[in-house]
């Protein structure tokens, strides 16, 4: 079996880089999809992306000591060639990081019933927190789906997007800044 180096003087084995990749893949695809659909707002481009970053790195001979960052700007930047081989942008608004998620239900009454009322309130509150997501400006937006979607830690992003710490902590915050903003009117509402 070949070895691979993996950027630091160690050497691992084919299978092993495989194997890494294949648990990164399996432990993050949902997060590794959101990432590559807030880029490209298009689901089959989303998808291609994740694809091809994951051939790519398959195909490649080195692994950094830590994957998770290394996978997730290999489909960041993936999803930002799939936009520029891309001639047309009529799927830009198209679709949603929420697309294809389950709907969102209310309370239940106390015989295990939906109640209707608190349904559609929070129906609502999801539909305008969606709304609000996706009007982020890119940047952040990317910030918030692999902080929230992808569970990476701060330094894991700084890696992935090659931004230095304070900028994606300042993202980060200043979206959470806007959404608060966008939604306090949805959270402040009571709910009947």
């Amino acid at each position: 079996m070949a070895a691979v180096s993996n950027g630091e003087g160690q050497h691992r084995s084919e299978s092993h880089v495989r194997s890494v990749l294949e648990q990164v893949y399996r432990e993050h695809r949902q997060g590794l999809f959101t990432l590559a659909l807030a880029i490209t707002r298009c689901p089959y481009r989303a998808e291609d992306s994740v694809q091809e970053a994951m051939v790519r790195l398959w195909q490649s001979s080195e692994l950094p000591r830590d994957p998770l960052p290394y996978v997730f700007a290999a489909v960041r930047n993936a999803a930002i060639d799939q936009m520029r081989r891309t001639a047309t942008r009529r799927w830009q608004e198209s679709a949603s990081i929420y697309d294809g998620m389950p709907p969102a239900v209310g309370p239940a009454t106390g015989r295990g019933q939906e109640n209707p009322a608190a349904a559609a309130i929070t129906a609502e509150q999801h539909a305008r927190l969606r709304q609000a997501v996706d009007a982020l400006p890119q940047p952040e937006r990317e910030v918030v789906v692999m902080r929230v979607y992808g569970d990476l830690k701060f330094e894991q992003i700084a890696e992935a997007l090659d931004e230095p710490l304070p900028t994606v902590a300042s993202r980060y915050r200043r979206a959470l800044d806007t959404l608060s903003r966008r939604v306090k009117a949805v959270v402040e509402a009571p709910n009947e």
